[in-house]
C-alpha cells in the first residue's frame, strides 16, 4: 500500500473515526486505525467491537486532488498513528510492506511504526438494507441534540443509557429517558422498518458530531445492529438489548393550566435560579403563575440565600394560580434543546409531569417529572 495525501483531511477524517476507538481494546488490534487505499481514495475504520465508525477521503475532494494512491491495499498502523498525523507538519506519504510495518513522511520527517495484519481485523457484520430511513444528516443531528442528553448517566438500568428509535406510519421517532424525564422528537419520513431499536446515547452523540450537513442519511436496522451511512461515512453500532418502557402512557390528556413564554428569558431565569439550588440533591427551583399574567421563579439556599425572579406569561389559558417543584438542570437542558423564540409550558397538577415544548410544533416535547419535598 501506498499513496500521498492532504494532512487536514486525514487528520479531519482520523480525529472522526478515533470516536469508535477504545483505550482499552478488547483485542490489541483493535487500539489502530485500518487503511485501506484504492483507485477510489483511502478509507479508515475504527472500532471497539460495540461501534464501527468509517470515514472516505475521495481521491478528489472540494475540486481538488487531494489523495493519490500509487498501490492499492490495506494497513492496520498501531495506536500512535493518530497522535503522529497531528503532529506532522505537512501532507503526507504513506507506505506499508509485507511485516506490516507503516511508514509515514513529511518534508524530512520520517517515521516508521510496527503495525498489524489487516486480515486479522474485524470484518462488517452484513445488513439487510431493503428497508431503510433516508433523511438530511442536519436533520438527524439535530433530533439526536434534542433528545440524546435526556438518557440515564447510570448502569442501573442499562436500556435507560439508550435512545429508543422507531417508525410507525411514515414517522421517524426518537425518545430518551432516565425515569425523571423524557425527550421526545419525531419527523416525517418515507415507510421504513417497523419496530423499534435502542440505539446507546454515546454512540448517537457521537454520530451527530460526524454528519454532514448536505449529505442524506440512511439506516438500517438488524437484530442486533443499527447502520447510519451516507456517501463519506458509515457507523455500525451495536444495540442495547431488552423492552423499553412504554413512554406512550406518559403524556397527560388534559391540562389544569397552559403558557406560553419567551424562551431566552425563562431559560435566564431558570439557569439564575439553579444557582441557589445547588444544595439540593435535585437542583430544586419553583415556577409559579401568579395573577394570571406572572410566573415567579424561585429557589433558596440556606448557605448562599435565595432569589425571585417575576416574569411576564405571554398566554394564560386555564387556571391561573399554581406552583410546582421542578429539577432546575432538567428544564434548563430542555430550554436548551428548543430552538424556537416561544415554548409552551403545559401543568397537570403539582404532581404531575410539566410538559414542554416549542411553540406550534407538536414534534418536539419534554416531560418533566415534579420534585416532592
Amino acid at each position: 500500500m501506498q499513496f500521498s495525501i492532504q494532512k487536514d483531511y486525514l487528520k479531519q477524517a482520523v480525529q472522526e473515526v478515533m470516536y469508535a476507538v477504545s483505550n482499552k481494546p478488547a483485542h490489541p488490534i483493535l487500539s489502530g486505525i485500518k487503511l485501506t487505499a484504492d483507485a477510489n481514495g483511502v478509507t479508515l475504520t475504527g472500532s471497539d467491537s460495540n461501534i464501527v465508525i468509517q470515514r472516505i477521503i475521495p481521491a478528489i475532494a472540494d475540486e481538488k486532488v487531494v489523495v493519490q494512491v500509487y498501490k492499492e491495499g490495506s494497513a492496520v498502523p498501531g495506536k500512535y498513528f493518530s497522535e503522529i498525523v497531528k503532529k506532522l507538519p505537512s501532507d503526507m506519504f504513506i507506505e506499508a510492506n509485507g511485516d506490516f510495518h507503516i511508514t509515514v513522511q513529511a518534508e524530512d520527517i520520517i517515521t516508521t511504526m510496527n503495525g498489524y495484519n489487516p486480515d486479522e481485523y474485524p470484518v462488517l457484520p452484513q445488513m439487510d438494507k431493503s428497508s431503510t430511513v433516508s433523511l438530511p444528516g442536519e436533520e438527524l443531528a439535530e433530533m439526536v441534540k434534542q433528545t440524546a442528553f435526556a438518557v440515564a448517566k447510570t448502569d442501573s438500568r442499562p436500556i435507560l443509557s439508550g435512545v429508543h428509535i422507531s417508525v410507525q406510519g411514515g414517522e421517524l421517532s426518537l425518545a430518551a429517558t432516565n425515569g425523571h424525564r423524557l425527550a421526545l422528537r419525531k419527523a416525517m419520513v418515507e415507510a421504513g422498518w417497523k419496530n423499534g431499536c435502542i440505539v446507546p446515547g454515546k454512540t448517537l452523540l457521537d454520530l451527530a458530531k460526524l454528519l454532514q450537513h448536505s449529505n442524506p442519511v440512511k439506516m438500517a436496522v438488524s437484530e442486533n445492529y443499527i447502520l447510519f451511512q451516507s456517501d463519506s461515512l458509515l457507523l455500525l453500532s451495536r444495540l442495547i438489548e431488552g423492552n423499553y418502557p412504554n413512554i406512550g402512557n406518559l403524556f397527560p390528556k388534559e391540562s389544569k393550566s397552559v403558557i406560553v413564554s419567551n424562551r431566552k428569558d425563562l431559560l435566564l431565569g431558570v439557569d439564575r435560579a439553579s444557582l441557589f439550588a445547588s444544595e439540593w440533591r435535585h437542583n430544586t427551583i419553583s415556577l409559579a403563575v401568579k395573577n394570571g399574567s406572572q410566573l415567579k421563579i424561585y429557589s433558596k439556599s440556606t448557605a448562599v440565600g435565595k432569589i425571585e425572579e417575576i416574569q411576564t406569561i405571554e398566554l394564560l389559558d386555564g387556571e391561573d394560580e399554581l406552583e410546582i417543584m421542578l429539577d432546575g438542570r432538567y428544564l434548563l437542558e430542555a430550554l436548551k434543546a428548543i430552538r424556537e423564540e416561544k415554548v409552551v409550558l403545559s401543568f397537570h397538577g403539582s404532581i404531575r409531569p410539566v410538559m414542554v415544548q416549542p411553540f406550534g410544533d407538536e414534534k418536539h416535547l419534554h416531560l418533566i417529572s415534579p420534585v416532592r419535598m
